[in-house]
Formats: structure tokens, sequence, C-alpha cells
């Protein structure tokens, strides 16, 4: 019988080639920070083939667990998803395992009101989902910042913060971070939200004026963020806040659903 204090949180996977083997694989600062938030969650990987799973096993799955991480990844959204094509010169790594697992991952998901929070390309993917598109290469339009990462920094560096984003007034992240109009986040990414999909509430913007956070009222909780909080959340209370505002969503549907 299921500890009434212990929350399940299901983590995406990426399909991750290494040599002749695919490995199911999710990055260990996204399992870190959940076990950091609280000592009573336990990280469950999502492997990814969900979309082959036959609907009642899909089932089975999602009812054990109390909330979805999707998380980032090396791998981009295939363009097909926001109905355009590969660019001449895109080296962008696929993953047409996890692009296809979590497309059925969302449908079930979001059908059982399931709380979930959405990190980087996981931002990127829910935006996709519920109809926007993503900018290619966000460096290479006009009046946007750079927003990718310098790959020769130390890690500390690159993950540290990058610029500040303005909180949206009467926002669910402005009602977290009360008393503050902005908080300085890290940025790493290539790609961004060209248009905003249905339904979704811009959260958070950068400086130059790119949609960086944004929640969704139909959901019981959702909420996604194109920067990386799970990174050291103990050293970075912004990092910290978020990820507990996830947790706490989950505590709060488990005791909302029978």
């Amino acid at each position: 019988m299921r500890n009434a204090s212990t929350l399940f949180i299901g983590v995406c996977a990426d399909m991750i080639q290494r040599g002749p083997h695919a490995y199911h694989q999710a990055g260990d600062k996204y399992i870190r920070a959940l076990l950091q938030g609280s000592h009573a969650v336990v990280p469950m990987i999502i492997p990814a083939l969900f979309h082959q799973l036959p609907e009642v096993s899909q089932t089975a799955l999602l009812s054990g667990l109390d909330g979805i991480l999707l998380t980032g990844s090396y791998s981009n959204l295939h363009p097909s998803y926001y109905r355009e094509s590969e660019q001449e010169g895109d080296d962008a790594e696929r993953d047409p395992h996890r692009d296809a697992s979590n497309w059925a991952l969302f449908d079930k998901a979001l059908a059982l009101d399931m709380p979930i929070l959405g990190i980087c390309r996981g931002f990127q993917e829910l935006n996709v989902y519920f109809g926007g598109t993503l900018h290619h290469r966000l460096h290479e339009v006009a009046g946007l910042l750079e927003h990718r990462e310098d790959k020769s920094a130390e890690l500390d560096i690159q993950y540290g913060p990058a610029h500040p984003v303005s909180l949206s007034q009467g926002g669910l992240l402005a009602d977290w971070f009360e008393h503050q109009h902005s908080i300085e986040v890290n940025s790493i990414h290539m790609q961004g939200v060209k248009s905003l999909g249905q339904g979704l509430t811009v959260e958070a913007t950068a400086p130059d004026g790119l949609i960086e956070a944004f929640s969704r009222s139909a959901s019981r909780f959702l909420l996604a963020v194109q920067w990386h909080p799970e990174w050291m959340p103990h050293q970075y209370p912004q990092n910290a806040r978020i990820l507990q505002g996830f947790i706490d969503a989950c505590y709060q549907s488990k005791r909302i659903l029978p």
C-alpha cells in the first residue's frame, strides 16, 4: 500500500544511442533536484516508448504517478511537429522516440489533469503541443539576445544567472515571488517560442521580449519554463522555489484525487 506522504513523480526519458545499443536516460540533475525538494519524492523514469504501450498499460503507469517532469535535452523537437521543415544547415540532434513518446504522454496526462512541470525542451514541447511554434535558431533572429551558453565555460558559469525575466502581473510566478517584478535565470537554449500555444498564459519574458515561462489555467497545474531551475536549487533560491511549487502542486493533487 502506498504511503500517503510519498510522491511518485514521472520523469520523461530521452532515447540515447551509444554504439550499437540504445538507452532510456534522464539527466541526473533533474532526479537530484526532485530529491532535494523533498525526501518523500521518488522519481520514476518514464521510458521513451510510452506511445508504444497499450492504452491499459499507459493508464496503469500514470495511475501510479502524482506528477510529470519534462526535462531539457541535447536534442530538439522535430520541426514537423509545428508544421515546418528542417532548415539547411540545421545540425540539431533529434530524438524521434522522445517526440512520439511525449506526445502520447501529454494526451493521457492532460486527460487525467496531472500536475506537469516543463523545463527547456519540455517547455518547447508543451508550447508546440498546444499549437504554438518555435524559432529554429534564436541567435539568427534580429532583435533577440544570445540565449546560448558559452560551452567553453565551466558548468557553474554556464548554468549561472544570465539575464532577468520579467514576471507577469497576477501570474503564478508573480505570486510565488511576491514583491519581485523579476528574477534572474540561466540561459542555455538555441530555440524558443515563436508563437504561443492556445490556452497558454505568459508567466515571464526575457529583456528582448522572448517568452520564457507560461502556464495553463485549464489545467490543475501546468507550468513550463525555458530556463533550468533544476540546477543547484540549494544554491539558487529562485530555482528551489519553482521546484517546491511543483512538488506542492503534486501533493495538493494527491489529496484531491480519490
